[in-house]
């Protein structure tokens, strides 16, 4: 007689093994893969942003440096495009209101939704003066300018910035030359910043006009020197793919521009611009012997030539800077290291002769305080990591719990279901018929 063939031996434990490994050890290798997936992606994130300005950061800022004064020698450029179109204009009122109202350009300004970029005139205003100085019209963002409230710029007194000599120097000019001045504006102290002033300055750009008899006055623009400032005004140097509405100057990480005399014509600190006082007077120069007394009310303008007290790096940059070269330097400053980057702004239009141009383009870094701000990044990273991690410690163990107790339920059901179907009785002690 054939030995009957043994009924395979069933109990709960072999159940819930197998529903423990089929279900609780997936998930708690998943647990480890993650945690250790946080702790990766925390190191390569700390070590990003762990960094110091080695050479090829310090390239990408020259790079940077130069590309963004040829833009602004570019944009100076499309301005003597601008006053060859407004000289052979109708001059009317109507025809210099579209002239100004089609000449925008964007600037980036804070809103509710963040920063955005909002249109702003290219021009304040547009005014035709006859061959005597005495202005026939004039057009500004507000309209017309009344009849009596021309002025005869012949005497340069009569100005809007005090004395202004853009009418001289155009009407010297040959026919299709154009005239371009400084900077002027009304400067800004720390209270007018503090009350929510910003710098507002203009240049001049001239040129003459001739009919069959010759010379027959000069045609003039006051552009809104914010559109240069544009160029350096939102931007970091160590931040390349990002923008800011405020550059805060007291981190040493922004861009300025400097005019071919070493005056401050952008900068953080909009103390430091160049500009008059409201009798139309310049305001002092920092030097060493007022610097205390005017930096603390910033009732006084910065011109690099007279900074030498300051730091004597930036003379040596300003004369390598006119002299038409670009480079950087990295020096020591107290305890601080410095690298800053200069370009020259390649443009040679009338009065900006080579090789200093319209003046240079700079960028600073406090090495160390970018070193100081990066530590504290890797800190907050560090800290949000180790939360992280915690967190999926947490979640896990809660879910193996909970799918321990799932797992044993189910499997007390799946084995108690396994038993009434087969009828093996795991707690059966075996059969005689087991032994044959």
């Amino acid at each position: 007689m054939e030995q009957e063939e043994k009924k395979p031996k069933l109990n709960f434990a072999s159940v819930a093994i197998s529903f423990f490994i089929l279900i609780v050890l997936p998930l708690t290798i998943t647990g480890i893969v993650i945690s250790k997936g946080v702790v990766k992606v925390g190191t390569e994130a700390t070590q990003a942003n762990l960094r110091v300005l080695d050479n090829p950061q310090k390239q990408s800022i020259e790079f940077r440096t130069r590309t963004i004064a040829e833009a602004i020698a570019q944009f100076y450029s499309n301005r003597e495009k601008d006053i060859k179109i407004a000289s052979i204009l109708p001059r009317d009122e109507k025809t210099y209101s579209t002239f100004l109202t089609t000449n925008n350009l964007g600037v980036l300004k804070l809103s509710d939704a963040g920063i955005v970029k909002v249109t702003v005139p290219l021009y304040r205003e547009i005014a035709f003066l006859d061959k005597t100085g005495m202005e026939q019209i004039r057009i500004t963002n507000e309209g017309a300018v009344p009849k009596d409230k021309l002025r005869n710029m012949s005497n340069p007194d009569n100005g809007e910035y005090g004395k202004e000599d853009y009418f001289e120097k155009a009407k010297a000019l040959a026919p299709g030359d154009f005239y371009i001045g400084p900077v002027v504006g009304y400067h800004v102290n720390k209270s007018d910043i503090a009350a929510g002033k910003k710098f507002e300055g203009i240049q001049r750009i001239a040129t003459p006009v001739f009919d069959s008899s010759g010379f027959a006055g000069v045609i003039e623009l006051a552009m809104n020197f914010q559109h240069v400032r544009e160029f350096v005004d939102h931007l970091m140097p160590t931040e390349p793919d990002k923008i800011f509405n405020k550059v805060d100057a007291k981190d040493n990480n922004f861009a300025f521009i400097v005019d071919r005399n070493g005056n401050m014509l952008s900068h953080p600190d909009e103390t430091l611009i160049i500009g008059l006082d409201k009798s139309n007077n310049q305001v002092p120069v920092l030097k060493e012997d007022n610097y205390k007394n005017l930096s603390s009310s910033g009732d006084g303008y910065m011109n690099i030539l007279s900074s030498g007290f300051k730091d004597e790096n930036l003379l040596n940059i300003h004369e390598e800077a006119s002299q038409g070269k670009s480079g950087s330097r990295t020096y020591n400053k107290g305890d601080s290291t410095y690298f800053v980057t200069y370009a020259p702004i390649p443009y040679y239009g009338n009065g900006f002769t080579k090789p200093s141009g319209a003046g240079w383009v700079g960028m600073i870094v406090d090495v160390n305080v970018y070193h100081q701000l990066s530590q504290e990044k890797v800190n907050e990273i560090k800290d949000k990591v180790k939360k992280w991690q915690n967190s999926t410690i947490l979640v896990v163990i809660v879910s193996l719990i909970m799918l321990f107790l799932i797992a044993l339920i189910l499997s007390r059901g799946i084995y108690r279901q396994i038993k009434k179907t087969t009828g093996v009785d795991d707690n059966l002690p075996p059969s005689d018929d087991d032994d044959n």
